[in-house]
């Protein structure tokens, strides 16, 4: 009778112990999902850009279905999932936009400003048709927050958490590129202010400071769809080489200037091309049997394939919903799911190192937001325009 008592009190004090670090010791993520369920408030994540950012699920005006690209599972999560993810978000609303297929006008990914796409571009280029700017895109959002004021109260829920995502750039890039340096520089000018304007707009029309995230650009050289001319002209590829670098190192440090002056909110900047070199380096230096300085070329490296993509299309327009396309038979092992996009695995490092910039506040214009408290400073002031006057080294 004593074991069986003695047995008993075992059990019981296992189920004690296990209930109080349950519930008194619990993890971020369960203490988080616990508050939702209980208390009336929501986390999310507002997305605005391109097909690096586009979830396929749209709070407006959704694009037909016809032209719609299918989402292949074998691809993975964006980055902005595992942001959500990673906040533990309740949810995306959605607002960025794929380049769309099956329409018969050539068409590109969105740009940050349509207009000046147009005028950078007219006479120079064939009709080519560029959909749902980052203006649009901040209006459908706007429209959307309209229409959600207007449900019953008790549908709604208060003290909303909001991290809206901002990543413009590729396919802006990749169409400047083809104009004059002059004229290409313009344009790029021209779309960084019109981004920041759009932000200002956000800002005043949003309750509170926004908090936001805007990914340095990749290098579009290392993109396959640019490697795969290497063997087209040697003298004509180091040329546009030379182009895109300049162009890509110009549009980085023109955004993050802005950025470092920017005062009606919080900006948070990945280096998305530190991460995807460090990826490259750790696979080169592995496969070298060389170790730096860092650690790299240790561990075995993340990706075994660093410059072909998972998919291969055979098509010199990369419309991979027509083309013959062959799939690798791990596309986790790969860097790049296409030519234009990098692989799940790759988003999701993206998305960690975001959320990770995000939980510790640290901000690219943080001095900017410090003395703009200390001077007292009205949030709602009119932004300087944005005279970079960027200076490179001879050559560029």
């Amino acid at each position: 009778m004593r074991f069986v008592t003695r047995l008993h009190a075992c059990i019981f004090a296992t189920i004690l112990f296990i209930a109080y670090f349950s519930w008194f010791q619990p993890s971020v993520e369960f203490q988080t999902r616990l508050q939702k369920v209980w208390k009336d408030h929501s986390h999310r994540v507002v997305v605005f850009g391109d097909d690096w950012s586009d979830v396929g699920e749209y709070r407006m005006a959704p694009p037909p279905k016809s032209t719609i690209r299918d989402k292949d599972p074998d691809r993975g999560g964006l980055w902005t999932e595992t942001l959500c993810k990673e906040l533990v978000c309740d949810w995306i609303d959605n607002f960025a936009r794929s380049v769309p297929s099956n329409v018969e006008i050539a068409t590109i990914g969105s740009l940050v400003d349509g207009a000046v796409y147009a005028k950078a571009t007219t006479g120079k280029r064939n009709e080519t048709l560029a959909l749902f700017d980052f203006g649009a895109q901040v209006r459908q959002f706007l429209d959307f927050e309209k229409q959600k004021r207007l449900m019953p109260s008790r549908l709604l829920k208060h003290n909303e958490w909001t991290i809206f995502t901002v990543f413009f750039g590729i396919w802006d890039l990749l169409e400047y590129s083809a104009l004059d340096r002059a004229e290409a520089v313009h344009a790029i000018d021209r779309s960084v202010e019109q981004l920041f304007h759009n932000l200002n707009f956000l800002a005043e029309n949003v309750d509170g400071p926004p908090k936001v995230v805007i990914p340095q650009l990749v290098d579009v050289t290392y993109l396959p769809r640019f490697q795969m001319k290497k063997n087209d002209s040697a003298g004509g590829f180091a040329m546009d080489q030379h182009q895109k670098v300049f162009l890509w190192t110009y549009w980085n440090s023109a955004v993050s200037h802005a950025a470092a002056t920017w005062s009606r909110g919080d900006i948070y900047m990945p280096d998305l091309n530190g991460i995807v070199m460090n990826l490259v380096r750790a696979k080169q230096l592995y496969a070298a049997n060389v170790t730096d300085a860092s650690g790299f070329g240790k561990q075995m490296p993340l990706f075994d394939e660093i410059e072909e993509p998972c998919l291969l299309s055979k098509m010199e327009d990369d419309d991979l919903q027509t083309a013959d396309v062959k799939k690798c038979f791990d596309p986790t092992r790969h860097l790049f799911w296409d030519s234009m996009h990098l692989s799940g695995p790759a988003h999701q490092l993206i998305g960690q190192e975001a959320a990770r910039l995000v939980r510790a506040n640290s901000t690219i214009n943080l001095r900017e937001q410090t003395q703009g408290s200390a001077t007292g400073r009205k949030s709602n002031k009119k932004e300087r325009p944005a005279g970079f006057n960027l200076k490179f080294p001879p050559g560029y």
